[in-house]
């Protein structure tokens, strides 16, 4: 009778333990957001994509739905600048190129560069869909904070003394969407939230 009881209880433990971390999958942007908080420390340059090599790889990375430039909201401007993010750049902090281009060229960006190519493509997209009269990415730097503790406070310098992001602002309402393509390329994470002061 106990091992039958002993077996029960492992399978029990099993099903908890596979449902948490199901859980925990399907609810991670909630968790992220819930833990990290950003904080706008300043703007970084913002590249406007001229080359027509890039701008061509852009339109070919878009989904061939020809209600897409009828329909096309911000939010899917967001989900597709960072989508073709992720697939055309590999994170590293080997890589020191931060304009988008050379970042495209080389095939991989660190923070900085994944925020400024995010950004250039948005913008690009923003334009191209006819919605740059309202709204602009802009790639920032910031810091962030985990159950509202700066990460940053002990760094002095190095790759650790911020971190960069992209702020989707509309220029009319100021409203603000923010987006970290790191997280979004690490985590699936697709927003992040504003630390409130």
């Amino acid at each position: 009778m106990a091992k039958k009881d002993i077996k029960g209880n492992i399978i029990a433990i099993v099903i908890i333990v596979v449902a948490v971390l199901f859980l925990a999958f399907m609810l991670k942007g909630n968790i992220y957001r819930a833990a990290v908080k950003y904080e706008d420390g300043g703007g970084r340059k913002n590249y406007e994509l001229k080359d027509d090599a890039l701008a061509s790889y852009i339109n070919q990375s878009l989904p061939n739905d020809e209600s897409l430039d009828e329909n096309i909201d911000i939010d899917q401007i967001i989900d597709l600048s960072q989508e073709i993010t992720s697939k055309t750049l590999d994170f590293s902090f080997e890589y020191k190129d931060n304009e988008p281009l050379k970042a495209f060229q080389n095939g991989g960006a660190n923070c900085i560069g994944y925020a400024a190519f995010t950004a250039a493509t948005g913008n690009y997209l923003l334009k191209r869909f006819g919605m740059d009269k309202d709204w602009e990415a802009r790639p920032k730097k910031g810091k962030l904070y985990l159950f509202g503790n700066n990460m940053h406070k002990n760094a002095k310098d190095g790759w650790f003394k911020d971190h960069d992001f992209v702020i989707f602002r509309n220029k009319n309402t100021k409203e603000e969407i923010y987006a970290d393509p790191t997280a979004y390329d690490y985590f699936g994470v697709k927003r992040v939230s504003k630390r409130q002061k």
